[in-house]
C-alpha cells in the first residue's frame, strides 16, 4: 500500500517539474497577465506543500511522530517560502523576507536532525559568505547592500547546514538537506539572473532547483515511516 502511494506521489512530482514549472516559466516571457501567471506558479508550489501536509498529517493521526517537531517546522518554512514566492512578484523586497524567514524555519529544522557540526559545513559557509559579501559589493549599489548581505549570509548557513545533512546520512533526512541546498542554488541564480539579466533557459533552471528543493523536502514524512 505505502509502496503505491509512494509511487502516485512521485508521478505527481514528475507532474510538477516537467509540466507546470515550464508552463510557469513560459509565462514570465510570453506577456501571461500577472493574475494567471501567479496562479501556474502557486500550482507549482501547492503540490510539495499539500504533499508534504498530507504526509505529516498521516504520520500524527497514526500516532507515528508524535513528538517529532520536523512535521511542523518544515511545513510551515514551506508554507512562508510559498507565501513569498506569491508576494515577490509584487512586492520583491517583502517577499524576500518572507524568504528569509522561510529559511530561519528550515534552519531550525536543520540544527534539530544535525548530530554534529561537521568543519566541510563551517568551510563551506565561511567560503559562501565571503564570496556573498564581494559579489554584493561589487555588483550593488549601497541602497539594498545590507539586505542582501544579511541574506546571503542567512542562506549561506542554509546551505552549510543543509550539506551537513547530506553528509550525515540519516535516512529521511538526507533529501530534506538536498532539499535546502537546492533552494540555496535557486536563489544564488535568481541573483545572477537580475544582475546580469535572464532567459528562459536560466529561469527555467532557478525554477528547477526551487520547486524541485521544495518537492525533496515534501518527502520527508514519507521517508521516516
Amino acid at each position: 500500500m505505502f509502496n503505491s502511494v509512494f509511487l502516485i506521489i512521485s508521478l505527481i512530482y514528475v507532474t510538477d517539474l516537467c509540466l507546470l514549472v515550464p508552463k510557469y516559466t513560459r509565462c514570465k516571457y510570453d506577456h501571461t497577465p500577472r493574475k494567471k501567471k501567479l496562479i501556474w506558479k502557486g500550482l507549482c508550489i501547492v503540490i510539495p506543500f499539500l504533499i508534504l501536509v498530507a504526509g505529516a498529517l498521516i504520520l500524527f493521526l497514526t500516532g507515528f511522530a508524535d513528538s517529532d517537531p520536523l512535521l511542523v517546522l518544515l511545513p510551515v518554512g514551506m508554507l512562508l517560502c510559498a507565501i513569498g514566492d506569491i508576494v515577490i512578484e509584487i512586492r520583491f523586497t517583502k517577499g524576500g523576507f518572507l524568504f528569509g524567514f522561510g529559511h530561519l524555519v528550515y534552519i531550525t529544522a536543520e540544527i534539530l536532525m544535525l548530530r554534529t557540526l561537521h568543519a566541510v559545513s563551517i568551510v563551506s559557509f565561511l567560503i559562501l559568505a565571503v564570496m556573498g559579501l564581494l559579489m554584493t559589493i561589487k555588483f550593488l549599489g549601497k541602497k539594498h547592500r545590507f539586505l542582501m548581505v544579511l541574506y546571503n549570509t542567512v542562506i549561506s548557513v542554509s546551505f552549510s547546514l543543509g550539506l551537513g545533512l547530506v553528509l550525515q546520512n540519516v535516512n529521511g533526512q538526507v533529501l530534506v538537506g538536498f532539499g535546502i541546498m537546492s533552494l540555496c542554488i535557486s536563489d544564488w541564480l535568481l541573483a545572477r539572473n537580475k544582475a546580469f539579466g535572464s532567459n528562459y533557459p536560466m529561469s527555467l533552471i532557478s525554477l528547477i532547483f526551487y520547486f524541485g528543493g521544495q518537492i525533496m523536502i515534501s518527502t520527508y514524512p514519507y521517508l521516516i515511516q
